[in-house]
């Protein structure tokens, strides 16, 4: 009999009790709870299974790998399309990639104060020429609703087949207007130009991984402010500012704009992505933001008027107290990558001087006289700006939004309305948006205010 007066149960061999089993440590006889313990197992392992689930999903449906995805499909598709030499000025711009590749990195002085270039290799000037005539040639061959496409010539095919050698012949070239940039915005130009020459390839093959390999770069800079704006509503503007035609297009060809509009957009995230901050940023979020306008200056120096944004950055994002020491904190951090600016465009003061004199019976500009006007004026300064926009509004936002090529190729007009629609909704959004205590640390992590 136990305590409770029911009947002690015999403890024999076949059973044993778990008193048995902690004293002999033997636990080979107890099949019932190692099947009670592997069921458990079984069903943690379930649930951790089920977790993994959606986080994978979230993973694959997040806004930056989304954005990225499309962004590559969009600028992968323009550089297979648009043809060699369509872009503004992209004739220069890829003889100033190539001299890049060839290791230059400053022009050739031609004429001091007037002219500025290179050697080109003439196969390359041949199908950049063929490919620039045939888009000058489409201005004049009607709407974009009266054509059916561009002629590119019989010739373009034959030029880009030829393959370059050491010793291929070469031709002194005038890119001024190229010259004025940095090398450094021609560098994923020049890297994908220099890899086409080892392997081998013909002229079109070259120029082809030349833009191939812009376009991935402000491909990656674009994916890497929407993973900074990834918890914040700005996160739909600045996607939709890089997805703009112009933008597309303008990074599936050889120019300057390309990198600086990807660091550009990178650097503006940055700057958005602290201004929602209610406590301390995180290190990485204040690199990107500096390196990004490091990128900006040194791509294209005139962005340096983007800087500014920096002092909008709250103090408490950087971790301090009162507002003055912040002020004196952003104001290092413009002086810094102002210097890098000033030192990367110190010798094109002259080049700029040489671009106002390409045309000469171009009508000119005294910045002089039209300053003493302002100060004289400055109400008639109002009527100029507003008549200036009137008569050039529409030509502004087709240059800055919808056009395609070398001011040849328009996007429908509804089609420019709703992305003007969309873009000013972005911007309300983005206004509305409170300010995000987490800046996540992990880009798969749903921040508290991506809703």
């Amino acid at each position: 009999m136990d305590q409770t007066g029911n009947p002690a149960r015999p403890v024999t061999d076949e059973h044993p009790t778990v008193a048995d089993e902690r004293v002999s440590g033997d636990t080979t006889t107890a099949p019932a709870r190692d099947d009670r313990t592997g069921a458990a197992d079984t069903g943690a392992h379930h649930r951790r299974s089920e977790r993994r689930r959606p986080r994978m999903l979230r993973v694959l449906l997040s806004f930056p790998l989304l954005f990225s995805l499309v962004a590559t499909l969009f600028v992968g598709a323009f550089v297979a399309v648009v043809p060699a030499g369509f872009g503004l000025d992209e004739m220069h711009h890829t003889y100033r990639a190539w001299q890049v590749s060839r290791g230059q990195l400053e022009v050739d002085t031609i004429t001091p104060k007037l002219q500025y270039g290179g050697q080109i290799p003439v196969a390359l000037v041949d199908y950049e020429l063929e490919g620039t005539d045939a888009s000058n040639a489409g201005r004049t061959s009607g709407q974009y609703w009266q054509r059916a496409d561009v002629d590119l010539g019989p010739d373009l095919e034959r030029f880009g087949a030829v393959h370059l050698r050491p010793d291929s012949p070469t031709q002194l070239e005038d890119f001024t207007n190229a010259g004025a940039s940095s090398f450094v915005a021609y560098a994923p130009a020049a890297l994908g130009m220099r890899i086409g020459t080892v392997l081998g390839l013909d002229v079109a093959g070259i120029v082809l991984l030349g833009k191939a390999a812009s376009g991935l770069v402000y491909v990656v800079l674009v994916a890497a402010a929407a993973v900074v704006l990834r918890g914040s509503r700005w996160r739909w503007l600045v996607a939709l500012v890089a997805l703009l035609p112009q933008s597309v297009f303008q990074a599936s060809i050889i120019t300057a704009d390309t990198l600086s509009n990807g660091t550009a957009l990178l650097f503006v995230a940055g700057v958005l992505a602290l201004r929602n901050r209610t406590a301390r940023a995180t290190w990485p979020l204040l690199a990107v933001t500096i390196v990004a306008a490091l990128g900006v200056v040194a791509a294209k120096p005139t962005y340096i008027l983007l800087l500014p944004l920096l002092f909008t950055v709250p103090a408490v994002a950087l971790g301090l107290r009162r507002r003055r020491w912040a002020l004196a904190v952003e104001a290092g951090a413009v002086a810094l990558v102002a210097g890098v600016g000033a030192a990367l465009s110190s010798g094109a003061a002259d080049i700029a001087d040489a671009i106002r004199t390409q045309v000469p019976d171009w009508p000119s500009v005294d910045r002089h006289l039209q300053l003493q006007g302002i100060l004289a004026d400055p109400l008639h300064l109002v009527g100029v700006v507003a008549r200036t926009f009137v008569q050039y509004g529409s030509s502004w936002v087709e240059g800055s939004i919808t056009m395609l090529g070398t001011n040849s190729v328009f996007v429908p007009q509804p089609v420019a309305v709703a992305l003007i629609v969309v873009l000013v909704l972005a911007a309300l959004r983005g206004t509305a948006g409170p300010r995000s205590p987490d800046w996540c640390s992990s880009p798969w992590r749903r921040c508290r205010s991506s809703r």
